[in-house]
């Protein structure tokens, strides 16, 4: 099969498995391209695009003084990638899972990396968990569900709070840059999308520790999961923590927070805060 019969065969047959819809609005191409080589950049600077399916992105990213790497778990769209870009030295094609595959080591200097993509709604969580934890990238813009934005960017006390709010507070700055509306994909999507650039905070200070880390996700799941409920009954109840009562009032004091105090009202230094003074260490993964 020549190039043009196999890119007109993957055109056709978006894969739902693989939670595939393309963007094919030439303006909002335009756009996000443009703010994802937003700011400050050196001739050369190394690009990671994730999921580049059909290669829009792509093309207009091609087009800068990049080196650009675009990570593509599709076979047919992969090997169409390759082809398009054969005879381009500074497009290197990855036919890989991102999710599995070693980002750091692809773009030789993973600190001065610019991440960008549009990631399917499926695994848009896993992948920003993966991108902001370190070693991180320089930065990430990437389109997501809007549903999944708003949770990314919620603040204490509103309704979509919980702990990937808290997850992305802590290790990075979050800015809704503008909105995609569905009908920009094809096939069109149930929902509407939202273009989101991450500014990892481990460029700008000490990484906490990976143990650290832990304790915080493990503190912040477990609270979540029980939302309705109280910071002093959690922390003494949840079969995942279970401090005695001294402990957690000492541990809530500490941040001036009452027994009583709900999950979704505390912020994400006091999550950070409470796992430290608690000295929690989660039980390893069974």
């Amino acid at each position: 099969m020549n190039r043009r019969a196999r890119a007109g065969t993957t055109r056709n047959r978006p894969k739902r498995s693989l939670g595939q819809n393309f963007l094919v609005d030439a303006n909002l191409q335009r756009k996000i391209a443009a703010a994802a080589m937003d700011g400050p950049g050196g001739s050369g600077e190394p690009v990671l695009e994730i999921g580049p399916g059909r290669g829009a992105l792509t093309d207009r990213l091609a087009r800068r003084d990049v080196r650009l790497y675009a990570v593509e778990l599709d076979d047919a769209l992969a090997a169409a990638l390759t082809d398009r870009y054969a005879d381009n030295p500074r497009v290197v094609v990855v036919h890989a899972d991102v999710l599995r595959v070693d980002l750091a080591s692809l773009t030789g200097d993973w600190a001065a990396t610019r991440v960008v993509g549009n990631v399917p709604y499926n695994i848009a969580v896993p992948i920003v968990f993966r991108l902001l934890t370190p070693p991180c990238p320089k930065e990430v813009v990437l389109t997501v569900q809007a549903e999944v934005a708003d949770r990314m960017l919620a603040v204490p006390g509103s309704k979509t709070y919980g702990a990937l709010s808290v997850g992305v507070a802590l290790a990075a700055r979050a800015t809704r840059l503008f909105n995609v509306p569905r009908t920009a994909f094809r096939p069109v999507p149930r929902v509407d999308s939202a273009l989101v650039r991450l500014t990892p905070r481990s460029g700008s200070g000490p990484a906490p520790d990976e143990a650290s880390r832990d304790a915080v996700r493990a503190l912040v799941r477990a609270a979540f999961s029980w939302r309705r409920k109280q910071m002093g009954t959690i922390l003494t109840r949840h079969p995942d923590l279970r401090f005695d009562d001294d402990e957690a009032r000492r541990a809530l004091k500490s941040r001036s927070l009452p027994t009583r105090v709900r999950p979704e009202q505390l912020s994400p230094e006091d999550f950070a805060a409470l796992a430290e003074a608690l000295r929690f260490r989660p039980p390893p993964a069974s």
